[in-house]
């Protein structure tokens, strides 16, 4: 838990940033936007290596046994979420109905992982990013977003459905190989 906690912790501290707009405006005043995005970037990157790094180091101590339907839904409702994920960041009707498209995703992702699994390690990790997406999703209504927005378009929610359905493919299908937990055979 050495590294998780601590990763978890500034991952989840510079995401909330933004939601301070004040403080958010003079460090792009002070730094200018690219700079501001960049030091973000490297800040986030940094927390999620050791945010994976601690998952990976951490005793899978288990707290409770998942209920049978926890994988089956896990399945339906991840095609879901990366469906969200990739209208995010287009000008999809998605967007425009949902307003936090990605935050929603990221409480679906942790809500059907933290049913899926039962051990110590999983429940902070899932657990910690429900807590986050929940949190900034309250605190994200007055501010505005970095993400550009436009006039939302059909053409882009096709878009984001395809690529949401091939990144989830692709994740499924390399589950074993990027977090060591077999989906499909």
């Amino acid at each position: 838990m050495e590294y998780l906690l601590p990763g978890m912790i500034l991952f989840i501290a510079i995401h909330l940033l933004p939601t301070k707009t004040e403080l958010r405006q003079q460090l792009i005043d002070k730094l200018g936007r690219i700079p501001y995005l960049a030091l973000f970037s490297a800040i986030s990157l940094f927390a999620f290596l050791l945010i994976i790094y601690g998952f990976g180091q951490a005793p899978k101590e288990q707290l409770w046994v998942p209920l049978g339907f926890s994988r089956p839904l896990a399945h339906a409702l991840m095609p879901v979420v990366f469906i969200l994920l990739s209208a995010a960041y287009l000008d999809t009707h998605i967007r425009t109905k949902l307003k936090h498209p990605m935050l929603i995703a990221t409480c679906l992702w942790a809500i059907v992982h933290l049913l899926a699994n039962g051990d110590l390690a999983s429940t902070l990790l899932f657990g910690g990013f429900l807590v986050y997406a929940l949190i900034d999703m309250f605190l994200a209504k007055p501010r505005n977003s970095m993400v550009p927005k436009g006039e939302p378009k059909l053409l882009f929610d096709i878009v984001a459905v395809v690529i949401g359905l091939i990144l989830f493919g692709l994740v499924l299908r390399g589950h074993q190989t990027l977090f060591g937990v077999a989906i499909i055979g």
